[in-house]
């Protein structure tokens, strides 16, 4: 299908947040969800959703100016009646693999996925085997590695713009599998193969009192959460030291605070990198102003040092409409959300057995519960 022809015909599954809701905090960025990129892209249009909550779906209909007909309780009814191209799947992590099967089942061909991909690594990797079947294309919403800064940062790296990358800290409020994955894909890409994990998880006492960043969750939250947190090891917060196969060591505070947080901060032997959803720093050596004959770190203007190769690849929906015209896989594919699985995994494994785990070691199939 040509970028010229007929809008896509796209469906959500899963109408809540990422989905839909968020589109309607005005301090955020727009689009910011899925239902919002399918609105503002002339090559696609939103035409039905499914979820068991009604109440979420008949605002989802309201909101998007979906009739009633193409709102569906049961999303098995929706690929059957509404026979989407593209099918968003924003349900809670435990479903996701079984409804993306559904979908390309029934001749969806173009997925659009939450992270994270699937509960185990087994189940990622073998979702990646089966949209590769089925000659669909498929995402997971990874979209930090399309945003310009990200992408220029990888490049520094590679290139070592500011000497040798030694070591990255990484700050952020939420789960290991949840909220991780951002961490996990990011680091791969910024640093390769990871080599040995150890850490140590959050107790539910710690969750219980640092819980607090704001956001407000309704009772019909928690309950949603209860029924989504089942089979599996439930997702939590921790500390974890990762070294990668090039030697670079990366130290991970992450779990739940009185605050909301996500930050990377890239210590190199030339230079220093901050950059979070409130960051975006650079430091280079310059003139001490304090000690005569000495270089210390100054703040430089980070734009001086990005090119035409960092440019934005654009949205995660242009991402999925590319691969689809192209048949080439996008950089957001399964199986590289299948490999940012595996590494919190490995941070979960780790802090539950006390043990040093390897890609070796890894429990492909251990099964974590999350969000």
């Amino acid at each position: 299908m040509s970028e010229s022809a007929p809008p896509y015909r796209a469906a959500i599954i899963g109408t809540g947040r990422i989905a839909s809701l968020l589109e309607r905090d005005l301090l955020r960025t727009r689009p910011h969800t899925h239902a919002g990129w399918y609105a503002a892209d002339e090559r696609t249009r939103l035409v039905a959703g499914a979820d068991l909550d009604a109440g979420r779906l008949e605002s989802f209909g309201a909101d998007w100016n979906i009739d009633e007909a193409h709102l569906h309780a049961d999303y098995r009814v929706l690929l059957e009646r509404d026979r989407p191209d593209i099918v968003s799947i924003c349900a809670y992590a435990a479903d996701r693999v079984v409804m993306s099967r559904a979908a390309l089942a029934a001749g969806v061909r173009g997925l659009w996925i939450e992270k994270a991909v699937a509960c185990t690594v087994e189940e990622g990797d073998l979702l990646a085997r089966d949209v590769a079947a089925a000659g669909a294309a498929a995402v997971v919403d990874h979209p930090r590695r399309l945003d310009a800064r990200h992408r220029a940062v990888a490049r520094w790296v590679r290139e070592e713009t500011f000497g040798r990358l030694e070591t990255v800290h990484v700050l952020f409020s939420g789960h290991v599998v949840h909220t991780g994955s951002h961490a996990w894909d990011l680091l791969l890409a910024w640093c390769g193969p990871w080599a040995c994990v150890d850490a140590t998880l959050d107790t539910a006492a710690h969750e219980a009192d640092a819980s607090s960043d704001g956001h407000q969750r309704d009772e019909a939250d928690e309950v949603r959460y209860a029924g989504a947190l089942r089979d599996g090891v439930v997702d939590r917060g921790g500390r974890a030291r990762i070294l990668f196969e090039n030697g670079v060591e990366v130290f991970v505070t992450g779990g739940a605070k009185r605050y909301f947080v996500f930050q990377c901060d890239l210590i190199c032997s030339g230079g220093r990198i901050r950059i979070g959803n409130d960051v975006w720093e650079v430091l280079a050596p310059a003139e001490s102003p304090r000690y005569s004959g000495y270089r210390e770190l100054s703040p430089i203007d980070p734009s001086t040092q990005m090119c035409a190769e960092d440019r934005s690849r654009g949205s995660v929906l242009g991402e999925l409409l590319t691969a689809m015209h192209t048949g080439v896989p996008s950089i957001l594919a399964v199986d590289s959300a299948a490999r940012a699985l595996a590494l919190g995994v490995a941070v979960m494994q780790a802090g539950l057995t006390g043990r040093t785990i390897t890609p070796a070691t890894l429990d492909r199939s251990l099964r974590i519960a999350s969000i």
